[in-house]
């Protein structure tokens, strides 16, 4: 065996790259928010035994695929908060008259 045994276990340091790698429909999405992918990196580089070349490269498609999932939650979030901003400050909602001062709680309200 060409890595230490305790890397891949359930807790170990790179458990999730792995389960990454090779079941990627296994991964939730707080996986993913929790795994640092710059720590999996400085694993995956300088490990503390020796790693097969097949193993390291099926750690580095858990990386990525990883980071790819962080960025398409990332897009996710600021594709929703983006909507959100565009119904919030909606032109029209909240015209005065020309002699108004206050507007009615109603139209600046969000429901």
């Amino acid at each position: 065996m060409f890595y230490a045994q305790n890397i891949l276990t359930k807790k170990g340091p790179l458990a999730k790259i792995w389960l990454a790698a090779h079941m990627q429909n296994k991964l939730t999405k707080a996986m993913v928010y929790s795994t640092d992918v710059d720590q999996s990196c400085e694993k995956i580089i300088q490990p503390e035994a020796p790693l097969a070349l097949r193993l390291s490269s099926n750690l580095m498609l858990g990386v990525v695929r990883i980071y790819s999932r962080k960025a398409k939650y990332l897009l996710s979030d600021c594709s929703e908060a983006m909507a959100k901003l565009k119904v919030a400050f909606k032109p029209g909602l909240a015209q005065l008259a020309d002699d108004a001062t206050v507007a009615p709680y109603a139209s600046i309200t969000l429901t």
